[in-house]
């Protein structure tokens, strides 16, 4: 049996000419949403900012679900499915705009180095949910265009132009954080997997060019992505773990210090006891007769990036 299409429902708005927001507000927009219409999404012909005043829920914009609070706040472009659902007898007070950001934007014209078409295409990319915390001057912008259209003060329409510019250009900030985010995440990525290059090989002979082809990169990007994000080079993270693997045998097994030496993947002893004496500040020998035992000295460096560490968006 073919498996029944999920459905989804075209909300439809009319824009006045001339204008560029149609604003909906008030006491009817304080409710338990999505009662009586499941998990059903929908979408709209223009763009759509929703500030959410107090309200517990779950907002799905396309696949991606969210949980939504107090002050938060969502951007879902034209055309975006999504969908609202109070927690189960949670009244939500939302407010909504919706904006005719495209036609604004043309009749700006370019702006700087960025094209109207470009500005355009990057505000469309994709619908999301932010906290008024996190992004206080997207929220002030919205909640005075709310403000604007809720009073109507005098020159009102012009005031609403200034505000939809400056909320605009905040859009394309936003994309230039996911960009931020993303670049991030690959540089996490390259660094954990040399990290786990070093965890599983420390005790043999490990070259840089190793580690960098691993992670899929060349020796010298490599060194620099590595000491920018970890705040010391390769070779140094290579002895740190080698060293703390010393301390761990050191305490649990009854073996020669020339054993250990070898089993962490240092040549010769004289290498090994100058690396512990400078990471440790005691030798092989002082380290073993101390009072107070440790696991290691992992514990003890601040490290930007290990294996499991994910950046936010």
């Amino acid at each position: 049996m073919a498996r029944e299409k999920q459905k989804i429902e075209f909300r439809y708005y009319d824009i006045p000419r001339e204008e560029y927001v149609l604003p909906k507000l008030g006491k009817g927009w304080e409710q338990e949403y999505g009662l009586g219409y499941g998990r059903m999404l929908h979408f709209h012909n223009y763009l759509e900012i929703g500030y959410c005043y107090h309200g517990d829920g779950e907002m799905i914009i396309e696949n991606r679900s969210y949980h939504y609070g107090d002050q938060m706040f969502t951007i879902i472009p034209a055309n975006i499915p999504h969908t609202t659902i109070s927690k189960p007898g949670n009244i939500c007070k939302w407010e909504f705009l919706f904006i005719n950001m495209d036609e604004f934007i043309r009749d700006i014209g370019q702006s700087g180095d960025i094209s109207s078409e470009d500005m355009i295409r990057i505000i469309n990319k994709r619908g999301t949910l932010k906290t008024r915390e996190n992004h206080p001057q997207m929220a002030k912008l919205i909640l005075q265009i709310i403000q604007e259209c809720r009073e109507k003060p005098l020159y009102y329409k012009e005031s609403i132009k200034g505000y939809l510019y400056a909320l605009a250009v905040e859009m394309l900030r936003l994309d230039e954080e996911r960009e931020q985010a993303r670049r991030s995440n690959r540089v996490n990525n390259y660094i954990k997997n040399a990290i786990h290059y070093v965890n599983e090989h420390y005790a043999e002979e490990i070259k840089i060019s190793d580690m960098a082809g691993n992670s899929g990169l060349s020796e010298s990007h490599f060194r620099r992505l590595f000491e920018e994000t970890m705040n010391m080079k390769p070779v140094e993270y290579v002895n740190l773990v080698r060293i703390d693997k010393a301390c761990g045998l050191i305490q649990k097994e009854d073996i020669s210090m020339e054993d250990v030496c070898f089993r962490v993947g240092y040549q010769t002893p004289s290498t090994f006891n100058r690396n512990f004496k400078r990471l440790t500040g005691m030798t092989p020998y002082q380290w073993k007769h101390q009072e107070q035992k440790h696991d290691g000295i992992l514990s003890n460096f601040k490290i930007s990036a290990q294996p499991g560490w994910e950046g936010k968006e």
